[in-house]
């Protein structure tokens, strides 16, 4: 008399090769999450650098962005944007990401009311959790925004 249905020892075969599997691709999805969050801080950062130029020659105002470089880890604010003297907003980088350093005195790029640095152009590094950087480069005169993984 056949029944139908898994033995005991097949169903321990499946269950170690489901946690065999998990092991290995664990650490793969990890990586694979902290390069999106890097690659989405840059763009977050770049963003919003776009905007303010934009918002400085359309509202023909001055519009900064003040960078939080301090090293304390889960700080709530890593960057603020704001208009002349006043702050309008703040931001949070993904989980992961902090701002390490800018080349902008005070930590603070600003835009002049025709879209212009206002102390010429600079660098945002970017670190991630697993220690790489990448660097946000601000042109001088044009305000042209890159994103590199070497500063040159």
């Amino acid at each position: 008399m056949h029944k139908k249905g898994y033995t005991l020892i097949e169903l321990i075969l499946v269950i170690s090769i489901i946690g065999i599997l998990a092991t290995i691709s664990l650490p793969i999805y990890r990586t694979s999450l902290a390069h999106y969050r890097h690659s989405m801080a840059l763009r977050m950062i770049v963003s919003d650098i776009r905007m303010i130029q934009q918002q400085s020659i359309t509202e023909r105002r001055s519009y900064k962005l003040i960078f939080n470089t301090t090293e304390t880890t889960g700080h709530l604010t890593d960057y603020w944007l704001g208009r002349e003297e006043s702050i309008v907003e703040s931001r949070q980088l993904p989980e992961g990401n902090r701002v390490i350093e800018t080349n902008f005195e005070n930590d603070t790029l600003s835009f002049n009311p025709s879209g212009e640095p206002s102390r010429g152009g600079g660098h945002i590094t970017i670190g991630d959790s697993l220690g790489n950087k990448s660097y946000v480069i601000v042109t001088p005169a044009t305000g042209k925004v890159k994103i590199s993984d070497k500063l040159s």
